[in-house]
């Protein structure tokens, strides 16, 4: 079966100093450094900015369309003990937050 995605995948890291420089400062493993690297994370603090975010990185729902109205009708529901339907895919994000929802309606 031939994909029709054409991945494009990022020049190996050539700075293996830096790899280690930041793999014993962080005590992380020197591929996930390269990963940080390849995707811009290129000093230590934006390195530990992205492995423990704050509030900042965190976005207003009520910017996605329908959202108060969303929120009113999964009111609604609950306070005529109706039940709720979850849907979402399988990874690993929507897994969680499938959970915390069902977990915050009981």
């Amino acid at each position: 079966m031939k994909s029709r995605t054409k991945w494009k995948l990022n020049a190996p890291v050539k700075n293996t100093e830096k790899v280690t420089e930041l793999s014993e400062a962080l005590k992380l493993s020197p591929l996930f450094i390269e990963l940080c690297l390849q995707r811009g994370l290129d000093s230590k603090d934006k390195i530990e900015r992205f492995l423990l975010p704050d509030q900042t990185w965190i976005y207003d729902p009520y910017l996605m369309h329908d959202m108060e109205r969303a929120v009113s009708r999964i009111t609604e529901s609950v306070e005529r003990g109706e039940q709720i339907t979850i849907y979402g895919d399988y990874d690993a994000g929507a897994i969680r937050s499938q959970v915390k929802s069902l977990c915050s309606s009981l």
